[in-house]
């Protein structure tokens, strides 16, 4: 048996049970063995009963005095008590639905329990713990794992199934150069691997946790810098400057700022070489991202090569469009716009004029991505929001130029900061672009966090900057009434609040209702006509987050902010503040609780310093989408642990100019199967 048999080359693992692992994405004996616990118990650590404390999980190690006590409840659920005790102490324990462990409870037999205790009437309780016999001379294990579980999967199963192939741990194949380990002190990898799923205590799992993360993270900082250097040797359309004409920046109507005008040089530096720019173009709300991608979008078109902009939202897509269109008809460029509500015979003559060149930029979504839109020349590719697209989606749109020619260059653009050390696992295959200052004239927002017994006062504020010319957007969590929530905090639902608010407290103010259960052209209706001024206030779900842009909005209230993380709050507040008005976020908190976070909010309009908060407090899962998700499976390392993530990137850069020497063979081929993985099979940069 080697890592890579079938699970049903373990004892008592058959087809059926084979099929369970499946689902958790365990297919052969290598995925199991790195499946690795999420938790320990420590069952080591025996309490008398009479020392327990109420509630409290124990491990305790008690005697079955005397036969079960078999029954039933009303509503047909089957029990049994059993009745055992140590030398402290007496214990009832209740067992529901699990009469299999009858013949096991054996009077005068000796177990170790695990479980919640609590004091009861007539002494000491405890309902369902895990039980096991204790056989002298077989030590029961003091640390137990925890795995994560799905598919019918349970403990037992996964662990009896693990212990099965821990002896291949002896013959892994070392990654990690023994010097590299000694530096860092890290174990071996077999050894680590073995005390994740067998230690001996709770500090031996820490060291093999450290190990193995320290490895994955290495890893995967290798596979991201082999993707940058992927495209070495890989030819791009040279884009130079175009002579004759009117530029294209100075016929905007604004001035840039010197971060936008730095991050144009940086990318028209990368279009003119005959290599695939790969940059990210990363920036706070409102810093001005659309035209920097403009600017690149218009050096392609003027070079005769074709060129796309992928947005997350149709909203979002939408508004791209009219806005670049906009700056790009009097120039001779045809934009177009493809999303999945453009209808099939509009839909079809895009596509004709994208593969018979007509068309010179394409704006859409995801419906870009299909296998039927095809370029003439494909020069340049844009997604906005880059934290919404992964690896994957990057690839099939490289991938719809290698037909047509060389690779286009690639611009990613995101609006939500992050610590340069996780930027580093995120976008280390990128080269990265920071746009830390806003155009000119933008008004601080005044953030304050109130309480719903602020409520009047705040609708009473509104109204007033609405009689004063401005516009109010009101966000809620729920699109509609949940009844699963009754017994939560109340929360807002956008379409009963939007009728509320309707014959209430803004009776007579024409307002607007978006939401993504609405069909895309009731969106487009409710955002054209709030951009308008037609209606005053938006009463709206979270899905006018990303690049909503209406000028004279200048209020915005969050209801439950609480529910919301900080970046997605940071995110939302940008959508005001973009026009000469002084604007005025109020977050909501619902809850009434303290909420530190929130406090975090009204208090910085730093998006970097928002987004490390959020990022300790909430963890990484708000800010990056699916880029985790099968393009960068963790088993044992963490994106919160940004000291271990700088430390990795200290040992790459250190391992670097070895990288060839045949001690680091293994990791090199490690972080090539990770490459693979990311890119379907096929190199991506």
């Amino acid at each position: 048996m080697t890592v890579d048999s079938p699970l049903t080359d373990l004892r008592g693992v058959g087809d059926a049970r084979a099929a369970q692992f499946a689902k958790r994405g365990v297919l052969t004996v290598g995925d199991l063995l790195a499946l690795y616990p999420r938790a320990y118990e420590n069952r080591g650590k025996i309490i008398p009963l009479r020392d327990c404390t109420d509630g409290e999980l124990h491990a305790v190690e008690v005697v079955c005095t005397r036969k079960p006590a078999v029954g039933r409840t009303r509503s047909g659920l089957d029990y049994f008590h059993m009745y055992a005790q140590d030398d402290s102490a007496p214990i009832t324990v209740t067992f529901f639905n699990r009469r299999f462990l009858l013949p096991e409870i054996l009077p005068g037999r000796r177990y170790r329990l695990y479980g919640r205790i609590t004091m009861g009437l007539y002494g000491a309780e405890a309902l369902s713990p895990e039980i096991e016999p204790i056989t002298p001379g077989k030590p029961l294990p003091a640390i137990v794992p925890i795995y994560p579980l799905s598919g019918g999967l349970t403990q037992k199963t996964v662990r009896n199934a693990v212990l099965a192939c821990l002896p291949l741990c002896d013959g892994l194949e070392e990654e990690l150069p023994e010097e590299l380990r000694r530096r860092y002190g890290l174990l071996p990898r077999g050894e680590a691997i073995r005390r994740l799923h067998q230690p001996r205590s709770m500090e031996e799992t820490e060291q093999a946790k450290r190990t193995v993360a320290f490895a994955e993270l290495l890893t995967f900082q290798l596979a991201l810098r082999s993707m940058r250097r992927a495209k070495d040797g890989v030819l791009a359309p040279p884009l130079p400057p175009v002579a004759g004409g009117h530029s294209f920046l100075e016929s905007l109507p604004f001035a840039l700022t010197n971060a936008q005008a730095q991050a144009i040089r940086e990318i028209f530096a990368d279009l003119e070489r005959d290599t695939p720019m790969t940059r990210l173009v990363q920036g706070d709300v409102g810093s001005g991202k659309t035209v920097v991608a403009a600017a690149a979008l218009e050096r392609c078109a003027t070079n005769g090569h074709q060129a796309v902009l992928l947005a997350p939202t149709e909203i979002l897509a939408e508004q791209h469009a009219q806005k670049i269109g906009k700056w790009f008809e009097p120039r001779g460029i045809r934009t177009a716009l493809l999303t999945s509500s453009v209808p099939k015979k509009q839909k079809e003559a895009i596509k004709k004029g994208v593969k018979d060149g007509e068309i010179h930029v394409l704006i859409g979504t995801h419906a870009v991505l299909q296998g039927d839109v095809s370029f003439a020349s494909l020069g340049l590719v844009v997604t906005d929001e880059q934290h919404r697209f992964g690896v994957r989606q990057r690839a099939l749109l490289l991938e719809k130029s290698e037909q047509t020619g060389p690779r286009p260059h690639m611009l990613v653009l995101s609006a939500t900061p992050i610590p340069r050390s996780l930027s580093l696992i995120l976008y280390g295959d990128l080269d990265v672009t920071l746009l830390r200052e806003l155009p000119p004239g933008r008004q601080p927002i005044e953030t304050m966090v109130l309480l719903p017994k602020d409520r009047e006062r705040i609708y009473a504020s509104i109204r007033r900057q609405l009689a004063q010319g401005g516009q109010a957007y009101i966000i809620c969590p729920l699109v509609e009434e949940n009844a699963e929530l009754e017994n939560a905090s109340p929360k807002k639902a956008a379409e009963s609040y939007f009728a509320e608010l309707q014959t209430g407290a803004f009776a007579g103010i024409p307002m607007g209702l978006i939401h993504g259960k609405l069909p895309p052209a009731r969106k487009a209706e409710a955002m054209e006509a709030f951009a308008a001024g037609e209606t005053r206030i938006l009463v709206s779900t979270t899905v006018i987050e990303v690049g909503v842009d209406v000028p004279n909005a200048n209020v915005m209230l969050i209801e439950n902010a609480e529910c919301f993380g900080l970046s997605q709050l940071h995110q939302l507040r940008g959508r005001i503040g973009r026009g000469t008005r002084k604007s005025f976020c109020v977050l909501l908190n619902g809850s009434g609780d303290v909420c530190e976070r929130l406090d975090t909010l009204r208090d910085s309009s730093d998006g970097f310093a928002i987004a490390e908060a959020d990022l300790k407090q909430r963890g990484p899962g708000d800010f990056f989408g699916d880029r985790q998700s099968g393009e960068m499976t963790l088993h044992a390392a963490s994106l919160t642990d940004l000291p271990l993530i700088a430390e990795t990137s200290g040992a790459l850069e250190e391992i670097l100019p070895h990288l060839k020497e045949p001690a680091y063979h293994a990791l090199s081929a490690a972080a090539l199967r990770v490459v693979r993985r990311a890119g379907n099979g096929k190199t991506i940069n």
